[in-house]
C-alpha cells in the first residue's frame, strides 16, 4: 500500500489527455484582506502550485482549473497556517466562505465531494486535538507512586479518544464509500507520519473502497491501481497463514523469531525460554508508543527479578532514529529490528497487522494471550508469575 495520500493519488488519479471542462472555485475568506491565496492541485505527477490569487478588501477570491471531462481532483486553498482540500469535478461552481479561523470555520457549497472532505477534516481535527492534549498530560504526570492512579485514568481516557476517534473515521468510509473523499481518508496520515488506517489491520476498508469505487469508476485506472493493491495485500495475508501454520509444526509451541539488535547482534526468541515473554511489535512513528514503554518499563522494573523477559520487535522503522529512540527512552529489554515491516517474516508469523501488537508466552513456551494492555496486562502477567 502507498506511505502517503500524495503518493496514492499520483498514483492512482489519472491525467485527462482528452477533453478539459472547466470548474470555479470562489468565495469570501474574512479577514484575508488583500493577502496571497494559493490554489494547489495535487495531480498524478506531484502536488504543485498551479494558480494564486490576491484577495479583496473583503477577502473575495476566484478560481478557474480546467479539469479532464470525466475525472475528480484534489486541490488544496492554502495560506500559511491554514489548508482547506476541495474535490472538484468538472462543471462545479464550488463556493467556499470562512470567519475566524479560516481551517476550522468554513462552508462549502457547489460540491457534495468537498463537503464530505470537510467533514472528514472537522472530525480528525477534533480527535487528534483531544488525543494530544491527553497525551500532553500523561507525560507532564511523573511516573511515581502517588500519580499511579492519575496516570492509570489519563490512559484509559487516552484509549477512550483514540477507540473514538477511529470509529468516527470507520464510519465515515463505510458512509461514504462510493466517493474519493473515501480515499482522501483511507490515505490520511497522523501527526507523527503514522497512517491513520493500516494496510493490515485495516485491510477490510481497503478492500471496502475499492470495490465501491470499481462499482462507480469501472473503468478508472485509479480504481485498478487500489484494486491491485488490495489483490497484493490478500496474498501477503495468505503467506502470513501458510507461515503460520508451518510454524505449528516446530518442537517449541511458538514461532521463532531471528533478528538482530541495535548492535548487529543475533537474537533468538528461544534463547528466553524458560521465562514468561512479552513479544511487543510497535513503531516509535505510533502516537502511543512512548505512553506504553513507559508502562512497560514500570512492569519490567518489577517482574524481571522474577523471570519475566520483553522481545520488543520495532517494525520497519528507520534503523537510525529506531537506535535512537531506544536509546533515548533507555528501553532496558531485547530490542530488535523487523526491517521488512508488516511483510517481515515475524510479522508474518504472528499475525501482525498493526502497532501496538503483543504475544504473551508463559514457561512452557505457550502463547497464552494477544493485546494486553495497562491492567490486564499487569494481572496477566503476575498470574504467570508465581
Amino acid at each position: 500500500m502507498r506511505n502517503t495520500l500524495i503518493l496514492l493519488i499520483a498514483t492512482v488519479l489519472m491525467v485527462g489527455c482528452g477533453p478539459k471542462k472547466r470548474a470555479h472555485i470562489a468565495g469570501t475568506l474574512t479577514g484575508l484582506s488583500n493577502d496571497t491565496l494559493l490554489l494547489e492541485e495535487i495531480s498524478t505527477r506531484d502536488r504543485r502550485i498551479v494558480d494564486t490569487f490576491i484577495t479583496s478588501d473583503k477577502g473575495d477570491f476566484h478560481f478557474t482549473v480546467d479539469l479532464p471531462a470525466t475525472t475528480p481532483t484534489f486541490y488544496n486553498l492554502i495560506r500559511p497556517g491554514f489548508t482547506i482540500p476541495l474535490l472538484v469535478s468538472p462543471g462545479e461552481r464550488i463556493t467556499v466562505n470562512s470567519l475566524g479561523d479560516l481551517a476550522r470555520n468554513y462552508t462549502v457549497e457547489g460540491s457534495d465531494d468537498s463537503k464530505l472532505l470537510k467533514e472528514f477534516t472537522t472530525l480528525y481535527q477534533t480527535g487528534i486535538g483531544s488525543m494530544d492534549s491527553l497525551s500532553e498530560l500523561y507525560a507532564q504526570t511523573r511516573p511515581a507512586p502517588q500519580y499511579e492512579e492519575r496516570r492509570k485514568e489519563l490512559l484509559k481516557e487516552y484509549t477512550q479518544a483514540y477507540v473514538q476517534f477511529k470509529r468516527e473515521q470507520i464510519a465515515f468510509i463505510v458512509k461514504n464509500a462510493t466517493s474519493l473523499a473515501a480515499l482522501y481518508a483511507l490515505y490520511q496520515r497522523l501527526p507523527n507520519d503514522e497512517p491513520l488506517f493500516n494496510a493490515n489491520s485495516d485491510f477490510t476498508y481497503y478492500q471496502l473502497v475499492a470495490d465501491s469505487l470499481s462499482s462507480r469508476y469501472p473503468e478508472s485506472g485509479h480504481v485498478a491501481v487500489l484494486v491491485r493493491d488490495v489483490e497484493a495485500q490478500q496474498q501477503s495475508r495468505e503467506l502470513a497463514q501458510r507461515i503460520n501454520d508451518l510454524a505449528s509444526e516446530q518442537t517449541h509451541n511458538y514461532p521463532e523469531i531471528d533478528l538482530r539488535d541495535m548492535y548487529d547482534k543475533q537474537q533468538l526468541l528461544s534463547s528466553l525460554n524458560g521465562k514468561v515473554i512479552l513479544i511487543d511489535f510497535w513503531s516509535m512513528n505510533d502516537t502511543r508508543s512512548g505512553v506504553l514503554n513507559a508502562e512497560y518499563k514500570e512492569l519490567y522494573e518489577q517482574y524481571a527479578p522474577k523471570g519475566f523477559e520483553i522481545y520488543q520487535v520495532a517494525v520497519g522503522d528507520n534503523k537510525a532514529d529506531w537506535i535512537n529512540t531506544v536509546l533515548q527512552q533507555r528501553l532496558p529489554w531485547v530490542s530488535v529490528l523487523e526491517p521488512q515491516g508488516f511483510a517481515g517474516a515475524s510479522a508474518l508469523a504472528y499475525q501482525v497487522q498493526g502497532t501496538p501488537y503483543n504475544v504473551l508466552i508463559d514457561q512452557e513456551g505457550n502463547i497464552v494471550g494477544r493485546n494486553y494492555f495497562g491492567a490486564a496486562l499487569k494481572a496477566k502477567i503476575a498470574d504467570l508469575i508465581r
